[in-house]
């Protein structure tokens, strides 16, 4: 399909686009993922993520509803505040992945691309007599992410006032309806701004000349992984319980009570460990490992299949590439080592829970 009006002016500023006849096509650098990638570590760098989604949740029940859907506490959410969740079903899978902010006459439910629909017609079910609207808001509006030491910096240039982590700040006399959230994905301030499509393009040129560095998914990707931040549908599904994300302390709330899925989810925390959960694998190839490729460690004399690859990325760290995998407890302690086979090499690889 044609590049969209953003997308050319990207193209333009020096953005490459390997894959145009994708439903949304990312810019993969813009001429130099390497020094994209520092940026990301030193100042600031801005990628666009305008096919995440969008749910508003409307009506006065909303929050009482959403809370007994999910594992963080939304009753006590509040305005302007938000928290990572999932949603889980009755076995504490996991059918969404989501970051809620309480916009004060609504909820924002923020969302992985092509996930909105499962999660709405999951919740739909159980709307009966409450007053609840869902409403699917990613065709207004898209999304730019900041991320850097120097973000918040940036973001006071154009007066957006410095946030907190999870904290939100609408601007509200913006024509464009911007909304800024501070969520620190990769470990480091993150702002990601939602607005209206028809306005991203003078947003993105404001903040490009505030000092931000555009970047491609190519960096994204490397600085997502290294931070083990998961994506919902590539490297979490509803095979997926719960705690074995790894962000249990963001996202799970153990004193809110009863939900769908706080049983299991209660008697995993009693244990005090999962059978697998995600963990980095730094990896010492050039190769990227393609996802589901079989990770492999030697138990008890014995080598055997451990996880599996979800995704992986060329990195410009100390590794050349890493990966996220959903690895067993035998083999997910930090510093083990593993295997995987690349173009019919075996490659060798470290599990890590942070870079570290």
């Amino acid at each position: 399909m044609p590049l969209n009006h953003f997308q050319l002016v990207q193209e333009a500023a020096g953005a490459h686009f390997p894959d145009k006849d994708h439903a949304y096509p990312y810019p993969a650098h813009y001429g130099d993922p390497q020094q994209e990638y520092q940026a990301g570590h030193d100042s600031a760098v801005l990628f666009d993520l305008s096919d995440r989604e969008q749910v508003e949740l409307k009506g006065s029940d909303r929050q009482k509803f959403l809370h007994n859907f999910c594992t963080n506490d939304i009753k006590s959410l509040p305005v302007d505040q938000g928290c990572e969740a999932f949603v889980t079903n009755v076995q504490s899978r996991i059918l969404g992945y989501i970051t809620v902010f309480n916009q004060g006459d609504s909820l924002w439910l923020d969302l992985a691309p092509g996930q909105s629909a499962a999660l709405t017609e999951h919740l739909d079910r159980y709307i009966i007599m409450e007053d609840v609207e869902q409403i699917v808001r990613s065709p207004e509006f898209g999304c730019l992410y900041l991320t850097g030491p120097e973000a918040g910096h940036i973001l006071s240039k154009l007066d957006i006032a410095a946030l907190a982590v999870n904290q939100q700040q609408r601007v509200t006399d913006s024509e464009a309806e911007l909304t800024v959230r501070r969520v620190d994905w990769f470990g480091q301030p993150g702002y990601l701004c939602c607005l209206l499509h028809e306005k991203i393009v003078a947003f993105w040129q404001q903040l490009i000349e505030a000092g931000a560095k555009p970047a491609g998914q190519e960096a994204f990707e490397a600085l997502r992984i290294e931070s083990c931040f998961p994506l919902s549908g590539i490297d979490l599904t509803d095979e997926n319980l719960a705690q074995e994300a790894g962000r249990s302390s963001q996202a799970i709330s153990f004193k809110k009570g009863c939900y769908l899925g706080q049983e299991p989810i209660a008697r995993i925390d009693a244990l005090g460990h999962v059978n697998q959960e995600l963990r980095i694998i730094a990896l010492e190839g050039d190769e990227l490992p393609a996802p589901g490729t079989p990770v492999m460690a030697t138990v008890k004399d014995n080598q055997k299949e451990v996880g599996k690859i979800t995704s992986a990325a060329k990195s410009y760290g100390k590794y050349p590439v890493v990966a996220l995998a959903i690895v067993r407890k035998e083999a997910y302690e930090p510093g083990t080592k593993v295997e995987v086979v690349v173009a019919e090499q075996a490659v060798e690889g470290t599990v890590l829970c942070s870079m570290e």
